[in-house]
């Protein structure tokens, strides 16, 4: 077997764990473990861990190791709230620019989105309400706003992805798709003050759905 095939069995066995929550936030991973676990050099794990921080999955700290990211409460409500004051502020940029076309391409989306929840599909539930919060940013016309929103909505997804409430067997079904349709129908209107207010409630309810009381295994159990 190639390094490279390696590395990508290790990088895909790491980052599987830690998207199906049998990482825990915060666990470290020990390189001597891992190849213990796995049966391979620790150049390949090291490689994968690098990814995977370069994904924000993993943090890696100068003389202490690397983690699994674990966000502090106040540091998740930091980044919803910081992404939705610039989604706010695309939305007043943007709010005279959009058109039917507009309107059917983020309807489409929003179908995806329904589809992917009732299917259990976290990635492509995921990958659509991405898709649907940057139509929305992209007609702001501005680069820079574009590009610190994707930011955001990557960084808080992975949030959801290990805290989100969706993801549990006896969760409720999310209800955002009902308010990404609630926000299409005030953008018809050019309803900006219920726009603020709807999007307030929208980030309000994302966070409002994360649990960050969980229930992992260890890395020692991980491989077994």
């Amino acid at each position: 077997m190639e390094k490279q095939s390696i590395k990508q069995v290790v990088y895909n066995t790491l980052k599987e764990s830690i998207l199906n929550r049998k990482l825990p936030p915060g666990n470290q991973l020990v390189e001597n473990t891992i190849s213990s676990r796995l049966n391979v050099s620790r150049t390949p794990i090291r490689s994968a861990i690098n990814q995977l921080a370069t994904e924000g999955l993993v943090e890696i700290i100068p003389n202490k190791g690397a983690y699994v990211i674990n966000p502090t409460i106040d540091e998740i409500i930091q980044a919803y709230n910081l992404r939705k004051d610039l989604e706010i502020m695309a939305i007043e940029k943007s709010i005279n620019s959009f058109n039917q076309d507009d309107f059917l391409e983020m309807e489409t989306i929003i179908k995806e989105e329904k589809e992917a929840i009732f299917n259990t599909d976290v990635s492509w539930y995921l990958k659509a309400n991405q898709n649907f919060h940057m139509a929305i940013a992209k007609k702001s016309g501005n680069k820079f706003l574009v590009e610190f929103i994707e930011k955001l909505i990557q960084q808080t997804s992975i949030y959801l992805i290990l805290f989100d409430i969706f993801l549990e067997e006896s969760s409720p079904q999310p209800y955002g798709y009902k308010e990404h349709l609630e926000i299409i129908e005030l953008l018809k209107q050019k309803d900006l003050t219920q726009l603020r207010e709807c999007f307030h409630n929208h980030f309000d309810h994302a966070v409002n759905s994360l649990d960050v009381r969980k229930e992992y295994r260890g890395l020692d159990g991980l491989f077994k």
